[in-house]
Parts: C-alpha cells; structure tokens; sequence
C-alpha cells in the first residue's frame, strides 16, 4: 500500500494506491488519516483510483474515516473509486453513505475548500 498524503487548510487529500487489505495497509491507512485528524485537518478526501482491490477491513477502515471526520465536524469524500471498490461499497449498500465525485478538485470544493 503506498499514500499519497497532502495536507491543506482543514483538507486531507489521500491517494491510496495497492490494495487496501487486512494488517499493515489498513493499519497505515488509519494512521494516515487518525494523523491528519488530530491536526486540524477534518474533511478528507479519499482518492481510490488507483485501488483495485478492498476488503472488509480495509471498507471498514473507510467507513471509519467517515465516522470519525463527522463527529469532528468535517466529512470523508470518496474521488473516482475503481470499479471492483464502488461494487463492492455498491453492493453491502455503503455506496450511498458517501460522497462520491469524479475528480479531486469537486470533492474539495465541496469541503468548501
């Protein structure tokens, strides 16, 4: 699992690139965003372009993000996710519990960033 992290005002942008799976990528990818959090930066917004493969931690890690940017008054957007990721969320029915845009630059201006 590789992170592209950039940080900017109160925006977290993260490009997950590899699969998102069970031990250390779920465990870097929660300590990526948990990090960015505890520094003020509330919306994230989750790049999954370039992540061709989940699984049920890996969603449940995403939908933590989500959780826990909400209770602190931002929000988690997810940018271009790949086909197997949006079937996946589709399918156990998360897909509709976020924000999904076709390009960076709409999910930060939606942050109002």
């Amino acid at each position: 699992m590789d992170l592209d992290v950039r940080e900017s005002g109160a925006i977290c942008t993260i490009k997950l690139k590899g699969r998102l799976v069970s031990g250390e990528p779920v465990a870097e990818f929660e300590s990526a965003y948990r990090s960015a959090l505890d520094r003020g930066h509330i919306f994230l917004v989750l790049d999954l372009e370039d992540l061709p493969y989940i699984d049920s931690s890996g969603m449940g890690s995403i939908v933590n993000s989500l959780r826990t940017s909400t209770k602190l008054g931002g929000s988690a957007k997810l940018v271009k996710p790949s086909s197997f990721v949006e079937k996946t969320f589709r399918m156990c029915g998360l897909l509709e519990v976020f924000s999904v845009y076709q390009t960076e630059a709409d999910a930060v201006a939606a942050c109002g960033g």
